[in-house]
């Protein structure tokens, strides 16, 4: 392990971290949405080895530096079970690692939440906290790209948490360049302001979606807790359906992609 930052402010009750990887001499290709799995020492309470845990990879295919064999994840503490005091042996384990750890990886595991290998094409992400690790590493694969001189398509990001003190690489999102890429943040716990999450502020740009749900070239992304997606969905269909969009062609073209 070569790098390991808390990327949530350190007041807020959400701990989560972006953390570094080198393979050093081992080759090790990935590419952008994929994971990886780490295997915590130990035992359980049964006495049973520990399970690998998933972690989606948040770097691009050229590595967390470009030219460097080396990959990042963004791992959140996990400190509470249906409510109840629970330890993530995976999670803990990772959050508390030193520079010059070694730990155990698997993978790489995915194959079907790729970034298309056409520049040009429209990316359109919708994700909740550490749900931002796969959209990260498409942005940065773009970004490098964009530094070349290779026109990229349209980049759009909605971008959910609690607040602003939980939401993960909040900092860094801030200095990226509106022409590169249009950010909406939706934070559901704000003191003093009403609830709003991704499917709200996807129904403000509803103009901007609709554009992008009748390009043949646009690509749907939705990464976050499960009961999320139902929201997304409906949105993109209301959305779809105001424009004027036959929403079963459209809803039937983005399930087969998923």
């Amino acid at each position: 392990m070569t790098g390991n930052l808390r990327i949530t402010d350190k007041h807020a009750g959400n701990d989560t971290h972006h953390v570094v990887l080198d393979f050093g001499d081992l080759h090790f290709p990935v590419l952008e949405g994929q994971n990886i799995g780490i295997t915590p020492p130990g035992v359980d309470a049964n006495g049973r080895a520990h399970m690998p845990r998933q972690y989606s990879i948040a770097s691009p295919r050229d590595g967390e530096r470009a030219g460097y064999n080396n990959l990042s994840i963004t791992v959140k503490r996990v400190t509470e079970h249906e409510g109840k005091p629970y330890l993530g042996p995976a999670s803990n384990y990772v959050c508390d690692l030193h520079i010059g750890d070694e730990i155990d990886v698997i993978g790489p595991f995915g194959k079907t939440f790729l970034i298309p290998n056409d520049p040009k094409a429209n990316l359109l992400m919708i994700c909740t906290g550490t749900g931002s690790a796969p959209m990260r590493g498409f942005t940065e694969h773009v970004r490098r790209q964009a530094d070349q001189g290779v026109p990229h398509g349209k980049l759009m990001l909605f971008f959910g948490a609690r607040t602003k003190e939980e939401l993960p690489y909040f900092g860094p999102l801030q200095n990226l360049p509106r022409d590169f890429i249009d950010i909406e943040f939706a934070f559901s716990r704000t003191p003093g302001q009403p609830r709003r999450y991704v499917q709200d502020a996807m129904r403000e740009r509803a103009a901007d979606l609709a554009k992008l749900l009748a390009e043949g070239d646009s690509h749907f992304y939705v990464c976050g807790l499960k009961s999320m997606e139902e929201g997304v969905v409906l949105a993109l269909r209301d959305v779809a359906t105001q424009a004027g969009l036959n929403w079963e062609a459209v809803g039937a073209s983005l399930k087969k992609e998923g």
